[in-house]
């Protein structure tokens, strides 16, 4: 199974993050957004992976969430990554994005330990809102012109989610959830 591990956001986020998409929709000469079922924070991308992978995934994010309490983020600007011709990701930046990125540390850290590959590239904590997009003005511009400042969410489990193709659409299910400590 095609697996990667990941926040979800919040119904108010993604209702936020969808009106965001249809603003965005009228300076956009092409591209294939995000479906709002399919928005969310990727922590780690694993590819294709087995049963037994899943297990050893399991018990190590098991063995990292009783090291961490949920905690608070929110949105912050729009930005993306290049591609050859186009914009090949357009995203939304997560600001307070500290224990976030504390967090990713320590799944690359514990998940490398059981045989998992480290990510090469920085992480960049960010919700993918479309892909390959052609805009008819420039990624400073449309930045400018929207100022996320969104409620703050929590993120308060981890989640495995798996990846397929269905009706040539792109579908997410959630594999397992671990929920990080309450700040109780």
């Amino acid at each position: 199974m095609r697996a990667f591990l990941a926040v979800k956001l919040s119904e108010n986020i993604i209702n936020d993050v969808k009106k965001l998409q249809e603003e965005l929709k009228k300076y956009t000469i092409k591209g294939r957004w995000t479906n709002e079922d399919n928005l969310h924070i990727t922590l780690k991308f694993f590819g294709e992976i087995n049963e037994k992978q899943v297990s050893e995934i399991r018990k190590t994010i098991d063995d990292i969430s009783v090291n961490f309490k949920s905690f608070y983020i929110r949105l912050n600007k729009i930005g993306c990554f290049k591609g050859k011709d186009s914009i090949r990701v357009l995203w939304i930046d997560v600001k307070n994005d500290n224990n976030l990125i504390l967090l990713h540390d320590a799944i690359e850290t514990e998940l490398s330990k059981v045989g998992f590959k480290k990510d090469d590239r920085k992480f960049k904590a960010h919700i993918t809102v479309a892909r390959d997009i052609i805009l008819k003005k420039s990624i400073e511009e449309i930045s400018n012109l929207y100022k996320l400042d969104s409620d703050y969410f929590e993120v308060s489990n981890i989640y495995l989610m798996e990846s397929k193709l269905e009706n040539n659409r792109r579908v997410y299910k959630s594999i397992f959830e671990v929920p990080l400590k309450t700040n109780k």
